[in-house]
């Protein structure tokens, strides 16, 4: 199969640009002829380099008719987009619709509906977009504090929803759950057209060595959303280990209120962060906002590591309460004080959600599972048939 591969990486090496090389390192492991179309964040450095961003975000006619040249000597069978934002911009579905070339489309955010890509403002979730225009969120500054950013986010938004972009010019959006996918029907999309196919992690994780584990830890960015805050302020009385991978913009102010049973590792590396997962005794996800998915999820199942998560979004999905780790009320204190130490009280019943946590790793989430994913949303594109209530490795 020939592939057109499309992204728009990111300056931090997220899990989305990981999750887009590791899918294209597969594709091309499996036989298939890829061609790339990446731009990159990096090339973002002076004024005049951001003013152009700001004038292509919503519409880049270079891109599109660059790309259209690459579909002309390339001929690819299909074209799969990671992300668009912002130097790319939504103009690659109109490069793919006028070569006849059908487009996969992979939801990682809700960029596409609203400027605060998380549904999040303001310490709370915030649907407004799904039902009204984005406009709301250019006075409020919702992109990086930036007027400016914002602004070109917005103009992005409401142009292809004016013009129907998204229900007349992709093939096939995929997401991680159900749950995303209930928000962008919910929104408007086409539920036909929208796959559920959850992420795999992009390199084989080896199988968990037995051995002694203890402490509770948390993966993530050190921002609001995540809930690491409350976090740390009830962790104070709880009398259990807490170590903390990651960096973010409120580590001193957690350290300042952390107790003395948390410790904080900043960012490490993919080896050293797998480590910490075989050593706990299980992960902590306490999210405030509706997350799409929650990729530490899946790799605390790698690492035979059960889940404690708030019952929201994508966590409340993957993680099965009582099976492969418990969910939580994070709006409820007391419920997130009791979770935590029931787990912590019972290790026998945390190691067997371990043993769970990886068998489910093993059947749907390993990177032979997701391309096998991939390949049946692909041929089913190419097939022409409708996947309406399909779910994908689910």
């Amino acid at each position: 199969m020939r592939i057109l591969l499309v992204n728009n990486f990111y300056q931090q090496n997220s899990g989305e640009n990981l999750g887009v090389r590791g899918e294209l390192a597969q594709l091309v492991a499996n036989g298939h002829s890829v061609e790339t179309f990446f731009a990159h964040n990096n090339t973002i450095k002076s004024p005049l380099d951001k003013f152009r961003a700001f004038l292509s975000t919503a519409y880049n006619p270079v891109v599109r008719d660059d790309l259209i040249r690459v579909m002309e000597r390339f001929k690819p069978d299909i074209m799969h987009v990671h992300n668009f934002f912002p130097l790319l911009s939504p103009s690659v579905f109109d490069a793919s619709h006028a070569a006849g070339v059908p487009s996969v489309f992979t939801l990682a955010n809700f960029r596409i509906l609203c400027p605060t890509a998380c549904l999040f403002h303001d310490g709370r979730i915030c649907e407004r977009s799904l039902h009204q225009s984005s406009w709301w969120t250019v006075p409020k500054r919702t992109y990086k504090n930036s007027y400016f950013g914002t602004l070109a986010l917005a103009h992005m938004v409401e142009t292809h929803k004016r013009r129907g972009t998204w229900r007349h010019k992709v093939d096939r959006f995929l997401v991680p759950t159900r749950f995303a996918k209930a928000k962008f029907v919910e929104a408007g999309l086409p539920a036909e057209r929208i796959v559920v196919r959850p992420h795999g992690l992009p390199q084989s994780v080896a199988a968990v060595a037995e051995g002694p584990r203890a402490g509770a830890l948390f993966v993530g960015r050190l921002t609001e959303e995540k809930g690491i805050v409350p976090l740390v302020a009830l962790w104070r009385d709880l009398g259990v280990p807490l170590t903390i991978v990651g960096d973010g913009p409120l580590r001193p102010m957690l350290q300042a209120m952390a107790g003395p049973d948390v410790r904080f590792l900043g960012y490490v590396d993919a080896e050293r962060k797998f480590a910490e997962m075989r050593r706990a005794a299980f992960l902590v996800v306490p999210t405030v906002w509706n997350e799409m998915f929650g990729m530490t999820v899946i790799e605390a199942y790698a690492s035979g590591l059960p889940v404690l998560a708030s019952r929201l979004g994508g966590p409340a999905e993957t993680v099965l309460d009582g099976v492969t780790g418990f969910l939580f009320d994070h709006s409820n204190p007391q419920d997130v004080v009791d979770t935590i130490r029931r787990a912590a009280a019972t290790p026998e019943a945390l190691c067997e959600m371990g043993r769970a946590a990886r068998a489910l790793y093993e059947r749907d989430y390993t990177p032979e599972a997701n391309y096998a994913n991939l390949m049946r949303v692909y041929q089913d594109v190419l097939g022409g048939q409708a996947v309406s209530a399909h779910v994908v490795g689910c």
